[in-house]
């Protein structure tokens, strides 16, 4: 069953040139559990600062794997699996880009209530390291009020 959501997003990270940087994103979503995987499916609104116009997120998580497909303003499938190499394209209004991530870190703690994934991993662009990144999404079921 389909469960409306709060979802947390907090997303770090350090550039090689010792710099670092930092979003939050909170908005509502979906999540739900099929078969041993679970879901998640959020919307993130376009802004001006950006230049982007929405983008749907949506992660579906195994025991030991976070995948991410993008859709919309962006295109992106991504797989997050510990000390594996994972390449894509990530599409976007301005041309195509080559990523890769190695993540060293894949956790997730979920229940059919929500839960906790946690992730971090090296950031390649072109097969150039471009930062470390710290994922951590917070998923907290709606409960009536």
């Amino acid at each position: 069953m389909q469960k409306k959501v709060t979802i947390h997003v907090n997303g770090k990270q350090k550039y090689p040139e010792g710099h670092e940087d930092q979003q939050e994103l909170i908005t509502e979503g979906t999540f739900y559990e099929r078969k041993g995987v679970f879901y998640v499916l959020y919307r993130e609104s376009g802004s001006e600062s950006t230049g982007l116009e929405e983008v749907t997120t949506f992660l579906s998580i195994k025991e030991d794997s976070v995948t991410l497909n993008r859709k919309g303003a962006v295109d992106l499938a991504q797989e997050y699996k510990k000390g594996v190499l994972n390449r894509s394209i990530y599409t976007t209004c301005y041309g195509k880009i080559q990523l890769s991530v190695m993540p060293d870190k894949v956790e997730c703690d979920l229940t059919v209530h929500g839960g906790r994934i946690s992730l971090e991993y090296d950031l390649f662009v072109d097969d150039n390291l471009v930062s470390h990144n710290v994922l951590l999404l917070n998923i907290k079921e709606d409960l009536p009020q």
